[in-house]
C-alpha cells in the first residue's frame, strides 16, 4: 500500500520529478477514462481522473509529479499517452494545458476540474466561457 500523500511527500516527489527529461501527455481525443494508467503509475496523484459521465471522463497528468518512467504509455490500451520533452511543457501545470485540441467535452465542462487545474486553462482562454461555440 502506498504511503499517504502529504505536503512533505509531495515536495519530495516534485523535487525528484524535476529531473525528468520527458513527461507524459494524454491525448484526450482517444482517452476513455479507463484509468489503467493510474494503476500503472508508481507516483501517487501523478495521473488523476476527471469527469462525471462517459462523455467527460478522462485523465490528466500532473507535470510536476511525472518522473518520465513510461509505465503509463506501456499500459495504456488505447495508445493515447505519449512522452514529450520536458522543455515543451515547462510552465504548464497539467497535460490538459498541453492538449493539442481543445474540442473534447471536458473543455466544455471545465467546472468539473479542481481549481488548481481549471485556473491555468481559464487564463489561456480554454473552456466553455471562452466565447468559442460548443460542439
Amino acid at each position: 500500500m502506498a504511503a499517504p500523500m502529504n505536503a512533505a511527500r509531495r515536495a519530495a516527489l516534485v523535487k525528484g520529478a524535476s529531473k525528468a527529461k520527458i513527461k507524459a501527455r494524454v491525448d484526450l481525443a482517444g482517452c476513455t477514462g479507463c484509468e489503467v494508467c493510474i494503476s500503472a503509475c508508481p507516483v501517487p496523484t501523478c495521473i488523476e481522473p476527471f469527469g462525471d459521465d462517459i462523455s467527460t471522463r478522462g485523465v490528466y497528468v500532473n507535470f510536476d509529479l511525472c518522473i518520465g518512467c513510461k509505465l503509463c504509455v506501456k499500459d495504456c490500451p488505447w495508445d493515447t499517452i505519449e512522452m514529450v520533452p520536458t522543455p515543451t511543457v515547462e510552465g504548464q501545470v497539467t497535460s490538459l494545458e498541453s492538449a493539442q485540441v481543445h474540442e473534447t467535452p471536458i473543455f466544455e465542462h471545465i467546472d468539473l476540474l479542481e481549481e488548481r487545474v481549471k485556473a491555468p486553462l481559464q487564463q489561456k482562454g480554454i473552456g466553455a466561457d471562452n466565447g468559442l461555440p460548443s460542439r
